[in-house]
């Protein structure tokens, strides 16, 4: 079988459509969630198996609801959509007599072993045999002539967040000028460690040991003070820049037609906003940073090249090598970051029913039904949270492991080097100064892939709601 496309469910009852789209998207076809949405007749309580048939056959495939044992589903063609737990859809994309490869649009690709797909799965008894529910799905002719909305599920690119910073280009300028300052007093600062060192110590001389001293206290002030003009500024500049983004979103969210809100959880439109906290701290703090943090590594890495090439092939292969462990987690992180929506957006629209609806909870005597469901929710959000504080022990663990062995080896190679004279002690205590400035930016550049994944991500949640039609007056 081909490589099986997946996609996540932005909402918390999305499922049923985004399975849709993934069968579609097998097929060759690409449709946007928000037409499949419409298609099936969603609502807040979610979408039924006759909702997702009759959004499959407006959309040229054939379909039918079927309840069968295992073996006859080993029969079925494939993909097809199944009821998980009673209350989720998952799509079966390959199956044999030991295990089952699910695509689930709320926690990834899976495999499962045919006993654990089974209990998640069979739900009823009939005939004397144990049954789940499936729906099957054929493309006909017509799926193939329908035009699908391949142009309308394009994911909005950054540009369209940038434009927030253009009426404040004056404190972005003085944010860039404060970047390029630190820099370059953070460049003296070998020269003159290593000037003490080979000069003053070494000629006895204490009248140039006390000049550059005071050099350094005062590039140490000046650096301070950049920080705390810096800090100010961002603290401007990130407040206007939240203030607009949420405005837009919420004039965007007063002109959606009524049914939109029928079909949404409140957590879900809350959990949205709070994703504009991520895109604010990204625009106004990775995304200006990593400019000098390429810039430092570029002066800061020709310096190092001019004192050993040797030194710099470890450091430029032990990044890359650091760089690469922690990328191989990022497909993973994503997949957590969804997860930790829904449940977030779960919990939020869980306290609010509550607290709206105190009156109705208390008449109807169900106190105790409805902590249990807060309580439920939050066992699954402190499963999520493990698995993320796992995801990110592994990774932390793995990336410090490489960088430590990498800065031994040079401390290593560097010492042997003042052994044997090619090195003077204030070029090794330069050099150390170096690997120590190189370290920072390529630990600011991973911390800029983290937050770029994480306002992709909130941009693609966002994005269902602003590239949605306005209601019509």
């Amino acid at each position: 079988m081909k490589h099986f496309p997946h996609y996540i469910q932005y909402d918390a009852m999305d499922c049923g459509p985004t399975c849709l789209r993934m069968v579609a998207a097998f097929y060759g076809k690409c449709y946007s969630l928000e037409g499949l949405r419409e298609k099936s007749f969603i609502t807040r309580e979610g979408v039924s198996m006759l909702g997702i048939s009759e959004a499959a056959e407006k959309i040229g495939f054939r379909s039918i609801c079927v309840q069968v044992g295992y073996e006859k589903l080993q029969e079925a063609p494939l993909p097809c959509i199944i009821h998980w737990n009673q209350q989720h859809f998952v799509v079966v994309y390959k199956l044999n007599d030991k295990h089952v490869w699910v695509a689930d649009p709320g926690a990834g690709k899976l495999k499962y072993t045919k006993e654990e797909f089974c209990n998640c799965w069979l739900s009823s008894r009939k005939n004397e045999e144990d049954t789940g529910v499936a729906l099957l799905l054929e493309p006909t002719p017509e799926f193939y002539t329908i035009e699908d909305e391949g142009d309308e599920v394009n994911r909005r690119g950054f540009s369209f967040l940038y434009s927030y910073l253009r009426p404040y280009r004056g404190l972005v300028g003085q944010l860039l000028l404060g970047l390029l300052l630190g820099s370059m007093i953070q460049l003296m600062l070998p020269f003159l460690t290593q000037s003490v060192v080979d000069f003053g110590i070494n000629n006895q001389n204490l009248g140039f040991i006390y000049l550059v001293l005071i050099a350094q206290l005062m590039l140490s002030f000046s650096s301070s003070a950049v920080d705390f003009i810096r800090g100010w500024i961002l603290l401007h500049l990130g407040t206007r820049i939240n203030i607009a983004l949420i405005s837009d979103f919420l004039i965007k969210l007063m002109k959606m037609p009524i049914s939109y809100f029928d079909s949404k959880m409140t957590g879900d439109i809350l959990q949205r906003i709070n994703d504009h906290k991520r895109i604010q701290d990204f625009l106004t703090g990775s995304s200006l940073s990593v400019i000098f943090s390429v810039f430092n590594i570029i002066i800061f890495g020709i310096v190092l090249l001019v004192y050993s090439g040797m030194i710099f092939l470890i450091f430029m292969g032990g990044s890359a090598l650091y760089v690469a462990y922690v990328w191989l987690f990022m497909k993973k992180r994503a997949e957590l970051d969804h997860k930790r929506f829904a449940q977030q957006s779960a919990n939020q629209s869980t306290v609010v029913q509550l607290v709206n609806g105190m009156q109705e909870i208390k008449l109807s005597a169900c106190e105790q039904q409805k902590r249990w469901e807060w309580e439920r929710i939050q066992a699954k959000l402190f499963k999520v949270n493990i698995k993320s504080l796992a995801l990110r022990q592994y990774q932390d663990s793995g990336a410090v492991l490489i960088n430590q062995s990498k800065n031994l080896l040079i401390t290593a190679l560097v010492a042997s080097l003042v052994v044997k004279g090619e090195m003077t002690l204030g070029m090794m205590l330069s050099v150390q100064y170096i690997i120590g400035q190189l370290n920072s930016p390529v630990n600011e550049l991973i911390a800029f892939a983290r937050d770029m994944q994480d306002a992709r991500l909130s941009m693609d949640r966002l994005s269902e709601v602003r590239d949605k039609p306005d209601e019509e007056d």
